[in-house]
């Protein structure tokens, strides 16, 4: 699950059509979230009147929002929510994140040529150092590619490597 171990409701939640997450992390959040998403009676109710009780009764509240947010699309919930000024987004789909025009500006999603899979798309790096920009300069390795260069580094011969692939400890 997506729950926070100590603060509730902060977790994915899933509306008529997709997920968002929500960050109701104290109890003024929860008074401006209760009032945005139009169930004012959650505040005056005891189970739910601090966080330790919306914790302690976590199953009841998850099950009272899951029921509540199947009544509208999540893109609805998130204008509701932001306007009630409680944290909140949606949660993507791959295609959707490395789509997104933020992602694509930052380059955080580059190209390069496998060498068995051929061009492959990878995650950028996120660090864009204007003097020393960070690079991704090689694919992922294949399997055991860089295996007999780290033994021998650990200190295994060549003899001993051999006997590693002969015996199937290994792929070379």
């Amino acid at each position: 699950g997506s729950a926070h171990p100590t603060i509730a409701p902060y977790q994915a939640f899933q509306a008529a059509d997709s997920y968002f997450v929500i960050a109701v992390g104290n109890d003024a959040l929860w008074r401006r979230f209760c009032k945005g998403v139009d169930l004012p009676e959650l505040v005056a109710d005891p189970r739910f009147a601090s966080n330790p009780d919306r914790v302690k009764n976590r199953a009841e509240l998850t099950q009272i929002l899951n029921t509540h947010f199947q009544k509208k699309t999540a893109n609805e919930w998130l204008s509701v929510i932001e306007n009630a000024g409680v944290p909140c987004g949606p949660v993507l789909r791959l295609s959707e994140v490395f789509n997104d025009p933020q992602v694509l500006h930052r380059k955080m999603v580059q190209e390069l040529k496998h060498p068995s899979a051929g061009p492959i798309r990878v995650v950028g790096t996120p660090l864009k150092l204007s003097t020393t920009p960070a690079t991704i300069r090689t694919p992922p390795p294949i399997l055991g590619e860089h295996t007999t260069d780290i033994l021998q580094r650990l200190g295994y011969t060549a003899s001993d490597i051999a006997e590693f692939i002969k015996t199937d400890v290994i792929q070379e």
